[in-house]
């Protein structure tokens, strides 16, 4: 039986009714690296950036799923999605969990599941570094088993990790977890630098229009000037 006979009529949940993260804290870190790596991604029509969302691997059962914290999938059409089918698309190549005490039983689980599923890269990032020790750790798909990276030391100059399947690079900024693009030489802007360096750039062009408004009125002054010298 196909998996599109088995998927009929089957209704998937969209929510499985727990909190998108343990605390603020986590909440806001999990927006900040989905920030960065959707405007790095988002202009690519076969990337995907999911976070928080339902990922189901098993067609016809709606109580199969996972819920990644933040995940990419290259070669899948970048459109709207309320959850997410391995069956209707690629697995994802790069998975980031945003852990804590409470969740460290489930992360190991969901870890074994992810390497079932043949995603290349799963990271895990304890924002409180609570019992994750260091509190960013990679780990790369290898003969059907995770095996750690090592860090190194990444062109910014940082400690870090260097993601294969993003090209770009994660590391530590004291406690935050920054993501490195090595072809710009710049950290992905979280959403706050994003809004500063927006409200910077309106202010300088609000600046530059004074700027011209202020000379065009000096030039259309000097004219007048000029004009009745010439007319005495």
């Amino acid at each position: 039986m196909t998996e599109a006979l088995i998927d009929a009529g089957v209704e998937y949940p969209t929510s499985d009714g727990r909190p998108v993260a343990e605390t603020p804290l986590h909440y806001r870190r999990l927006e900040e690296a989905w920030h960065a790596l959707d405007m790095r991604f988002g202009s690519q029509p076969d990337v995907y950036v999911g976070a928080n969302m339902l990922v189901y691997d098993e067609p016809g059962n709606p109580a199969r799923h996972l819920s990644p914290d933040l995940f990419v999938a290259f070669g899948v059409e970048d459109r709207e999605r309320d959850i997410y089918k391995l069956w209707e698309d690629a697995a994802p190549s790069f998975v980031l969990e945003i852990t804590s005490k409470t969740t460290s039983d489930e992360d190991e689980r969901k870890k074994a599941r992810y390497a079932r599923w043949g995603v290349e890269e799963y990271f895990l990032y304890d924002p409180r570094a609570e019992y994750v020790k260091p509190p960013l750790q990679g780990f790369r798909l290898s003969r059907g088993a995770y095996r750690a990276i090592a860090t190194e030391i990444l062109p910014n100059g940082k400690p870090g990790f260097l993601s294969d399947a993003l090209g770009l690079g994660l590391w530590l900024d004291g406690a935050v977890l920054r993501i490195y693009d090595p072809g710009t030489s710049q950290n992905l802007s979280t959403p706050r630098e994003a809004e500063a360096k927006a409200a910077a750039a309106e202010a300088r062009a609000a600046a530059a229009e004074a700027r011209a408004v202020a000379a065009e009125t000096r030039q259309r002054r000097l004219e007048a000037e000029l004009a009745e010298l010439r007319n005495r």
